[in-house]
């Protein structure tokens, strides 16, 4: 899906629905991606931005066409998760809600982390074993390519090579 450009933003503003509907599927995703981030919680997120694009819907004729759409939409969520947060502050129920969700998501990401650590270094040990050498010494030795070249005794070209294969193979798998 293709960033709304100024005539679908023209369209918006003049209150077409299929506009509305596009500008809505396009940012919903990203927008959502980013207050989770800060969140931690999916279902606020989603609240967050439901409220935000309701009060752009209100105010589309106000919007200037000639502004990035993208900034005014993110500013909006990112004001509106900080309204969030000093509701948080003030209700000390929401405030133990967020603290559990955070931790919650800490811990979520910390075995995602785990689990892909795992799949690293399995990859890494299906790497031939000069591979294997070469990544390891420029990783974790922090050597460069001239260094590892005249300690192994192999030309800077096959060096670079070998980095390239290894991370491209790493790279691949790992997404």
């Amino acid at each position: 899906m293709n960033q709304p450009d100024k005539q679908i933003l023209l369209q918006f503003i003049q209150g077409d629905q299929d506009a509305t509907d596009y500008i809505y599927r396009y940012y919903r995703t990203p927008v959502l991606r980013f207050a989770i981030s800060i969140l931690k919680d999916e279902i606020e997120a989603e609240n967050i931005f439901q409220e935000v694009f309701t009060k752009i819907i209100c105010r589309h004729e106000r919007i200037n066409p000639d502004m990035n759409f993208s900034s005014y939409i993110f500013t909006a969520v990112k004001n509106e998760i900080f309204d969030y947060f000093k509701a948080v502050k003030k209700d000390s129920k929401l405030k133990e809600q967020f603290w559990v969700n955070v931790q919650t998501a800490s811990k979520e990401e910390k075995e995602e982390q785990e689990v892909q650590l795992e799949k690293l270094e399995g990859l890494i040990g299906q790497l031939s074993p000069k591979r294997k050498q070469v990544l390891h010494m420029n990783i974790f030795e922090k050597k460069s390519y001239q260094q590892i070249a005249e300690e192994l005794t192999i030309s800077v070209n096959t060096v670079k090579n070998q980095l390239i294969k290894a991370k491209a193979m790493i790279r691949q798998e790992m997404n």
